[in-house]
């Protein structure tokens, strides 16, 4: 681990010097010259973000740069002594501008409080790790080898992590939304700190990985989500995908998990079918969650011509009695999905309903998409949601915004029909995935989704499928 510090006095004097630190630091933790200029960008973004949270506040004479590079990040942070965090809502709109503009440039932004030593904004940038294309290994130009029949099961091997990002390329060729797949050494390290766990498919005879599935570890502790999916377009047919799903469940009822999500595309039917056979329920639409730009490289589907939209499903790994409020706009659909999952639902008998929600939003550059999550329920929801999704909209180029609002915390009728004329519609439930809660999910669409062209295999997906479809037209038509 590296790490460089720099003091600089608390005024736009100090800023050319700034940029030039993070710049620096930025060239020696890897990155090339074409990525060096949005660093340039949000040095001069962030530091003039911390001077105007300064302003008038005359106890931080100066402000504390460090930047460090470990295996995995290089992360810059600012330090200072002012005044302790602003409510979002306190915020100026060029301050939340400016902050919207840093997180879509990053790929993590968090605000440390320190107490007495004041507060930190920390920025990650995912370090640049050698992708699978700069080995030296010219696979495209390989001669297939007929598949053998020795095919075993494993977890992720760190010494065939390399032939992962070789199968991802192989299958989806540059792609594939979520950049990490590409570079063996993140894999490998998201595999240590158990943020992913890979299933491996290997064919013995030439020691050779030709599946890939994970659990991918999300914000509630609750729930996981089953991704990253590749089979070797040579090995299709031969159940990889299933046997590698029933390790993964395996695993995730020894993690002692709740439940687990999954998302298979809606372009063909096939995933579907397979979480269909393992039990799992839809219970929710993501439409437009891939980039159009994703492409199924050496297999039999079209390349998209529009984003792809998924069902959403959710396999319970117990069976919980559901303490919440349904809402009345909505609650018949809600009701089925979870008759449908199996699962109880109750009221709850004790109503506390802040006054303040609390609300986090963040944008996913790679995929183009928004999320709003609302971790906490209070009676300015609404007007928060409304805040938050004008900053997002306003900051990036999203195409498409998900909101997540919890179901156990206070009613929400009086807060639908303001959100619906927001643009949103409703498009399911996700039990579990907002620290323990059950979230009713809402979605905005900024770009054109052909609703005919998606196919949905099961008789419960088919139905709440056509009733988010009706609400979307309501919405946006």
């Amino acid at each position: 681990m590296i790490n460089f510090e720099l003091s600089a006095p608390n005024n736009l004097v100090s800023l050319r010097i700034v940029q030039s630190f993070i710049l620096e630091s930025a060239k020696i933790s890897g990155f090339e010259k074409e990525n060096l200029d949005r660093f340039y960008l949000i040095a001069e973004e962030a530091f003039s973000y911390v001077l105007r949270l300064l302003k008038e506040d005359k106890e931080s004479e100066t402000i504390k740069i460090i930047a460090k590079i470990d295996k995995k990040y290089f992360t810059v942070s600012f330090f200072d002594k002012g005044i302790p965090l602003s409510k979002t809502d306190e915020l100026s709109e060029t301050e939340n501008l400016s902050l919207n503009l840093i997180q879509a440039y990053c790929n993590k932004l968090i605000w440390v409080n320190h107490g007495k030593e004041g507060k930190e904004l920390r920025l990650l940038f995912n370090k640049p790790q050698k992708d699978i294309t700069q080995y030296e290994m010219l696979f495209e130009q390989e001669k297939e080898k007929e598949p053998s029949d020795e095919i075993y099961i494993e977890p992720l091997k760190p010494k065939n992590a390399y032939q992962v990002s070789r199968l991802i390329y192989k299958t989806y060729g540059y792609s594939y939304p979520n950049g990490d797949m590409y570079y063996p050494e993140v894999i490998e390290t998201m595999n240590k700190s158990k943020e992913l766990i890979s299933i491996t498919a290997i064919d013995k005879k030439y020691d050779k990985v030709v599946g890939h599935y994970a659990i991918e570890r999300l914000s509630s502790e609750s729930v996981a989500e089953l991704g990253q999916a590749a089979v070797d377009p040579a090995y299709r047919g031969k159940k990889l995908a299933k046997n590698m799903r029933k390790k993964l469940e395996e695993l995730a009822a020894n993690m002692r998990l709740k439940g687990i999500f999954s998302q298979p595309v809606t372009s063909h039917t096939g995933t579907q079918k397979i979480n269909e056979e393992f039990g799992s329920k839809a219970c929710g639409v993501s439409f437009g969650l891939v980039p159009k730009e994703f492409n199924y490289k050496k297999m039999e589907i079209k390349p998209l011509s529009e984003r792809e939209s998924c069902i959403l499903y959710f396999k319970p790994l117990v069976y919980e009695k559901r303490l919440v409020y349904l809402p009345k706009k909505h609650s018949a659909i809600i009701e089925k999905i979870y008759d449908n999952l199996d699962f109880e639902t109750e009221t709850p008998s004790n109503l506390f309903y802040d006054n303040e929600s609390l609300i986090d939003s963040k944008y996913s550059a790679s995929w183009g998409f928004g999320t709003i999550n609302v971790f906490n329920v209070g009676k300015n929801l609404s007007k928060e949601i409304k805040s938050a999704f004008n900053r997002l909209r306003l900051s990036t180029q999203a195409e498409v915004v998900f909101l997540n609002i919890p179901l156990n915390d206070a009613p929400l009728d009086e807060h639908i029909d303001k959100i619906e004329e927001l643009g949103f519609f409703f498009c399911g439930v996700a039990p579990y995935i907002l620290d323990g809660k059950d979230a009713v999910r809402f979605e905005y669409l900024n770009t054109l989704i052909d609703t005919n062209r998606i196919k949905v295999y099961g008789d419960f997906a088919k139905e709440l499928f056509n009733y988010s479809v009706s609400m979307m037209k309501k919405v946006l038509w």
